[in-house]
C-alpha cells in the first residue's frame, strides 16, 4: 500500500487540469452557444441513428445464439425457432 504522505508527482495534477479544462470548455461551446446547439442536435441524430443499428445487431446476435442452444435442447430446427423468436421478440 502507497503511504499517502509521500509527496505525488505534480504531472499528473497538471495533466488532470488541462482534460478537466478542456471537457469544461467543449460543455461550455455546445451549450452556450447558437453553433453548439446545432453542433448538439446533429451529434444527437447520428447518435442515435448509430445506438438503433448496434441494438439490432446485438438484437440479432442474440436471437442466434438463443435459438441454437433451444434447438440443440429440443432438436427442434433452428430456422423454425428462429421464425417463433422473431415474432416473440419484435
Amino acid at each position: 500500500m502507497k503511504n499517502p504522505f509521500v509527496k505525488q508527482n505534480n504531472n499528473t495534477l497538471i495533466a488532470l487540469g488541462i482534460t478537466g479544462a478542456a471537457a469544461a470548455g467543449a460543455i461550455a461551446y455546445l451549450y452556450f452557444t447558437e453553433n453548439g446547439t446545432n453542433t448538439r442536435s446533429k451529434l444527437s441524430d447520428a447518435i442515435s441513428g448509430e445506438l438503433d443499428k448496434f441494438s439490432k445487431v446485438l438484437k440479432d446476435g442474440f436471437k442466434d445464439l438463443t435459438s441454437g442452444i433451444v434447438s440443440d435442447k429440443t432438436n427442434v430446427s433452428k430456422k423454425t425457432v428462429r421464425k417463433v423468436a422473431d415474432h416473440v421478440v419484435d
